[in-house]
């Protein structure tokens, strides 16, 4: 029809309006409203002809955040039954309304994480999730009653899936530790796999070291997953100097049963020339449920230093590592718990790299940092305690900064300031900009940057 209509959204002036979904015959929208604290969330629904808001569906509330991820998935066949996925039990779990805001059932009460729908059927959902180990995703269907849960994909790893569209088949790209990938088409009628296509080792002819995937304990008890990679010449009667790398902070998971458990190449070449390279998944962290990753709230980097920190202790019970020489490298939140933590616990650290680091919460993008720390203005103290401004004074050893000049996310105010607080109290650091690049740095420039990383870490860590 041409004609431009504009919702009539009701709401205060710094509230989110997200998720829109549009519903049965395009005739309403749906939408989350959600307060500028995030922790009370509205699915409202509006007249797609007038742009009028009609009604508040459902509420959610919390007393940290509420983060809503998903939108509404209307049944088929149905013009006012949709799921929804929510936190609210303590997991990402499966709910089914009516749009009168009535919960007609939990779908799925699983104490692991949902992370996605991959189809909604008049009886049936297909969906993805983690299933008991975090460190794997699987695909699962549950009738939408709830019952007759079933683990679709077997084998163990991490499975990456699409549903054709006539939802009959399912198809299955997945690795494992050992496994460097398989795709196969799954029969969702009999459950019967097709084979497509088996992955070679593309490393076949390459010496790499091995990769362990197991567990330690943070200072609570909380079991912490960890991934360890040896040299190609391991000699356990040797004593081995340790790279940690570190991101830590929510929706990132690095420690995954997946091809290589996740490391990325240069963390093998690093491991050949001596070094132990080590991660471990600390709270704050993705797939582990509300309570894990909610620990951080207000004071982010505090527990997650902890938990490294468990990770150096874990080090030490080993009788070939190195104890006195042990780096960290990470970027964004990486880069913000590597200089936190060489400015924290400088005996616990011989050098590290930061690359695009954080060093102040209230110069980021408000949503993300709003929804861990709240606002500047109600917690002052949250604030001050995080912000590494006021840390650039116990700064001990080497510390490498990387930043690209052209960075909307982590704007370069943050390594400025922290340069320039370094330089007000006298403290060596170093700085290196890769100009006209944003938050991640790419193409040849990239080779560039892994190099000055590791070449620092290797002439540094002594």
């Amino acid at each position: 029809s041409k004609s431009l209509i504009y919702l009539k959204t009701v709401h205060k002036r710094d509230d989110y309006v997200t998720n829109l979904t549009w519903g049965p015959k395009d005739e309403f929208i749906y939408i989350a409203e959600l307060n500028r604290d995030q922790n009370h969330m509205k699915w409202a629904k509006y007249d797609a002809t007038t742009g009028k808001r009609i009604n508040t569906i459902f509420e959610e509330t919390n007393d940290k955040w509420v983060e809503p991820e998903y939108p509404l998935y209307f049944i088929p066949e149905s013009s006012d039954e949709f799921v929804t996925l929510s936190e609210r039990d303590g997991f990402m779990n499966i709910y089914h309304y009516n749009t009168s805001g009535e919960l007609i059932n939990q779908v799925t009460n699983n104490t692991w994480v949902t992370t996605g729908i991959l189809a909604v059927q008049p009886n049936k959902i297909i969906f993805q999730g983690t299933g008991e180990d975090p460190r794997e995703s699987h695909a699962f269907s549950v009738n939408l009653d709830g019952s007759n849960q079933i683990q679709i994909t077997t084998e163990g790893g991490i499975h990456r899936t699409k549903i054709s569209p006539n939802k009959r088949y399912l198809l299955d790209q997945f690795s494992s530790l050992e496994n460097p990938g398989k795709t196969q088409v799954i029969d969702l009628k009999n459950n019967k796999k097709n084979a497509l296509h088996e992955e070679e080792n593309p490393l076949k002819n390459y010496d790499i070291g091995k990769t362990t995937l197991d567990k330690l304990k943070a200072t609570d008890g909380t079991s912490l997953y960890l991934r360890l990679i040896k040299p190609n010449d391991f000699d356990p009667s040797n004593k081995y100097p340790v790279l940690i790398y570190v991101y830590g902070g929510p929706h990132a998971q690095l420690v995954t049963n997946s091809w290589l458990g996740g490391a990325s190449l240069w963390m093998h070449w690093m491991a050949n020339q001596g070094y132990i390279v080590f991660t471990v998944d600390g709270r704050g962290s993705a797939h582990r449920g509300f309570e894990f990753e909610s620990a951080i709230f207000r004071n982010l980097g505090q527990l997650e230093m902890k938990d490294q920190l468990a990770g150096v202790d874990y080090l030490k019970t080993l009788p070939y590592i190195d104890a006195e020489r042990i780096a960290v490298h990470g970027w964004s939140y990486g880069g913000f718990m590597t200089t936190s933590l060489l400015t924290n616990y400088p005996a616990a650290f011989s050098c590290g790299v930061a690359g695009g680091p954080v060093i102040d919460w209230k110069w980021y993008e408000v949503m993300y940092g709003e929804r861990y720390m709240d606002q500047p203005q109600t917690n002052t103290e949250g604030y001050k305690k995080t912000s590494l401004l006021n840390q650039a004074k116990s700064l001990k050893d080497p510390l490498l900064l990387i930043h690209g000049t052209a960075d909307d996310v982590v704007v370069m105010q943050h390594n400025l300031a922290f340069v320039k607080a370094c330089v007000e109290s006298g403290t060596q650091v170093d700085f290196f900009p890769y100009p006209m690049h944003k938050h991640n740095v790419r193409g040849k420039d990239r080779v560039h940057l892994m190099e000055k990383v590791l070449n620092y870490i290797l002439t540094n860590n002594k």
